[in-house]
């Protein structure tokens, strides 16, 4: 009988495996957590010769860093411009999940006329863009995702900036 019995020590190790199994298990639940959690954001970026892009992400001050090369992890494109001239030009702020705000990025990087390039023409596309019913196909109705629009630098040239009650200044 005492051959099947545990020793206090193999009681012990058991416990201890048990109480790390359950903390990794925790930790992991609560890193899924805040991810769920997390806001993304739209944003537009000017450099210095005068090109654009426009990205989402959880951080968009880290991301800007990494596009002027500050820290490993930038887009190829950008990348591919001289180190350090990227600015933020708007951050759009609001989006519930990582989903949402990717098809907005979509949406702003397919509104016609495609080839228009330039910062005024990504802007124009973005007025555009918040005046849709619905970004894409397979997004949510756009005025059950209340927006915030922070500028980061004036934009001149473009004449309708009329955007809907949804959408609120930063």
């Amino acid at each position: 009988m005492s051959d099947t019995l545990l020793n206090e020590k193999e009681v012990k190790a058991i416990d201890k495996a048990n109480a790390k199994a359950i903390a990794l298990k925790e930790k992991k639940e609560k890193k899924e957590k805040e991810k769920a959690d997390e806001k993304w954001s739209f944003y537009i970026i000017v450099h210095t010769c005068g090109a654009t892009y426009a990205g989402v992400s959880p951080d968009p001050v880290k991301r800007l860093r990494k596009h002027n090369g500050e820290i490993a992890g930038g887009a190829k494109y950008t990348l591919s411009k001289e180190n350090g001239g990227w600015k933020h030009v708007c951050l759009v702020h609001g989006f519930q999940s990582k989903i949402q705000a990717l098809q907005f990025e979509w949406a702003s990087k397919h509104v016609p006329p495609r080839n228009a390039g330039g910062l005024q023409n990504r802007i124009k596309k973005l007025y555009i863009l918040f005046n849709k019913k619905f970004w894409t196909s397979k997004s949510s109705e756009a005025s059950l995702i209340p927006l915030c629009v922070e500028w980061k630098m004036a934009v001149s040239g473009i004449d309708d900036r009329t955007v809907p009650a949804y959408i609120s200044p930063f």
